[in-house]
């Protein structure tokens, strides 16, 4: 059993746009939530102090946030690597779109231009044509990026990013198992500080989860306690504390 997970994750990262496209097609996608997510709802005004954004939404697959910036005024662009889920978010939405075939990405957007999602590998975007963010939301981003591949990840996005941006991320922390390293993997806090070294960092919300006998949240983490956090990554000089943090503790009984 051990030896057929070690197979299976080292399969995951030679065929990495493949696994995806499968589990979409197979709809175990249990990382895809039907509401709009917790942390985007409650801190969305750290993200967006001023209306008519220009955000980034990495990997997005075809979730409800997307929709929801959009529908708030701003100007979204998602990275998705698998087309299937971006045209089920037009399709399901009655949003009627275009598409553009780039020599790196085919692009879907709104009559409006106001919201693009551009299905292409991450890390062989071309920067210059995407231009700078006022804004980042990864909320299934960098939990599903591979160990090995998270400085480039950090990298990209650092050079998308306007001189004053906000970046919001949700993780999770937990103990990683030998059966189990997610994704979504385990984000330890000095990671993301790492990663995101000389920008202000600032912690807004945690919450420890312990799971008796149920799966954790949206991605069905197999672990006995986990703790998700959110945080803000700012462009600007706002240097108050970097521990402001609503530390909450759940039981969930399965």
């Amino acid at each position: 059993m051990l030896h057929d997970v070690r197979y299976h994750s080292v399969l995951m990262k030679e065929n990495r746009m493949v696994t995806w496209q499968e589990r979409w097609r197979q709809r175990r996608t249990s990382w895809h939530l039907p509401d709009l997510h917790f942390d985007l709802e409650n801190h969305a005004s750290k993200l967006l102090p001023k209306p008519e954004r220009r955000i980034l939404v990495p990997l997005c697959g075809k979730s409800v946030d997307v929709e929801w910036l959009y529908r708030e005024g701003h100007t979204v662009v998602g990275i998705e690597g698998i087309e299937q889920p971006i045209v089920e978010f037009f399709s399901e939405r009655n949003l009627p779109y275009t598409t553009d075939h780039l020599t790196w990405a085919k692009v879907f957007k709104t009559e409006d231009d106001r919201l693009r999602m551009y299905c292409c590998d991450i890390f062989k975007m071309d920067m210059e044509s995407l231009g700078k963010f006022d804004a980042v939301w990864d909320r299934a981003s960098l939990v599903a990026i591979y160990e090995e591949d998270r400085e480039k990840y950090a990298k990209v996005i650092k050079a998308l990013l306007a001189p004053d941006f906000r970046y919001l991320i949700s993780t999770t922390q937990y103990t990683p198992l030998e059966v189990y390293s997610g994704p979504p993997r385990n984000i330890p806090t000095a990671l993301v500080e790492k990663l995101f070294s000389k920008l202000h960092f600032f912690v807004l919300f945690c919450i420890s989860v312990n799971w008796e006998g149920c799966h954790g949240l949206s991605w069905m983490l197999p672990v006995c306690h986990s703790v998700f956090y959110c945080y803000i990554i700012k462009g600007d000089e706002d240097r108050s504390s970097k521990r402001d943090v609503n530390l909450q503790v759940r039981q969930c009984k399965g």
